[in-house]
């Protein structure tokens, strides 16, 4: 038996979940309503778009791209629409045939996403027009990643494969462990210099050379806990952060931890759990967990600066920097700035009320979200 046949049955017996399918931290917290906001920043809404009829999984990080002064949006139904950042502008849009099944990556005037018939695809990112599609082996939940002249995917069954961006023909791959349960969704592949550094479904770090797929080190960030194949979860679904010479990453039920790039060795790590992800800025590593809040640390030595408590049960998405201040917005479709130095809030508005599950992204001082219908939304203090 061949080891594709063999990975095939193994994944025929892995469970796959939605977060709201699993007893996570946030089913076990109730949102509470908001308090005012004392002398909030004003707030303008820049301007408002809308992409295909939106999201109906979302347990799947969407995440817009903004680049060179575009905005790249795909909603599950198929519909790219790509927008002037700075006023909204449709500079082109298309539907692709088959629904997609991750978000966007951008890279040498080209787009790239996969879709639900587990195929890579890659569009003129000028004008929508296709260059290729690529077989994966499996299908992919998680975005692919651009650098190099190469574009590599994550599998749902821990395969990471590199494509010649130019022509989709495919370079090498790495296989990981398939998991007996995984969260649908997962981290995405990141690019740093000449390395590729992957989160796994089982809490492994995982980093190969980015021109032959060799393995570099792996090391695991969490240890399974519990009695339950659920509650033994210990997913990286959180995109790594990398910064210098550290890589910072987080996992559900696991950790947040920082990991030197070129020994393996853990600088630090807090007992945390997180799906969405982690922004930085010069000063902070701020951190979204699983029941609601925000967290602020110290990125050299891991100490808590501050904790933001008030958005408990809300199922934030990653926070992104904005100007001054971090932002997040969460399920029920608020969108919240919050002070970098104290994690007091700045300014709120309710972006859309089916909710808002894919991460906000930032050019500047302006934030741009997607709701889960679709709707898109650029706004700045």
């Amino acid at each position: 038996m061949n080891k594709n046949a063999m990975r095939s049955i193994l994944l025929g017996a892995v469970v796959l979940l939605a977060l709201g399918a699993c007893s996570s931290d946030a089913d076990k917290v109730s949102a509470k309503p908001l308090t005012a906001i004392q002398n909030p920043s004003t707030l303008k809404t820049v301007w408002r778009g809308q992409t295909g009829n939106g999201n109906g999984n979302t347990s799947i990080n969407y995440a817009p791209v903004v680049l060179d002064g575009q905005l790249y949006t795909a909603s599950q139904n198929g519909a790219m629409v790509v927008y002037d950042a700075k006023n909204g502008h449709v500079l082109w849009k298309k539907k692709a045939s088959v629904p997609l099944s991750s978000g966007l990556a951008v890279g040498d005037a080209k787009l790239f996403v996969n879709n639900n018939q587990g195929e890579l695809l890659a569009f003129n990112a000028s004008n929508g027009t296709k260059l290729f599609s690529a077989s994966l082996p499996n299908r992919s939940f998680s975005a692919p990643a651009y650098g190099s002249a190469k574009v590599v995917v994550k599998t749902i069954d821990e395969q990471m494969l590199a494509f010649n961006a130019d022509d989709g023909t495919r370079i090498w791959s790495y296989e990981g462990n398939v998991p007996s349960m995984i969260l649908q969704g997962g981290s995405s592949p990141v690019i740093n210099e000449d390395i590729v550094i992957q989160g796994s479904a089982d809490g492994k770090i995982t980093l190969v050379t980015l021109d032959k797929g060799q393995l570099l080190w792996q090391r695991s960030t969490a240890e399974p806990n519990g009695v339950s194949d659920i509650s033994r979860m210990v997913d990286i679904d959180a995109n790594p952060l990398v910064k210098g010479n550290v890589i910072y990453v987080g996992s559900y039920q696991g950790n947040v931890m920082a990991i030197d790039k070129f020994k393996a060795s853990v600088i630090w790590q807090h007992k945390l759990s997180t799906r969405s992800g982690l922004a930085m800025s010069d000063a902070a590593l701020f951190v979204t967990d699983t029941q609601g809040r925000v967290w602020a640390f110290d990125p050299a030595t891991g100490k808590v600066l501050w904790q933001q408590t008030k958005l408990l049960g809300r199922s934030l998405t990653a926070p992104v920097i904005v100007g001054e201040n971090v932002v997040v917005a969460d399920t029920l479709g608020d969108v919240h700035w919050l002070s970098q130095t104290d994690g007091h809030f700045v300014a709120r508005v309710q972006m859309d009320k089916t909710g808002i599950a894919s991460n906000p992204v930032a050019d500047a001082n302006t934030v741009f979200v997607m709701a889960n219908k679709g709707a898109v939304a650029a706004y700045s203090l």
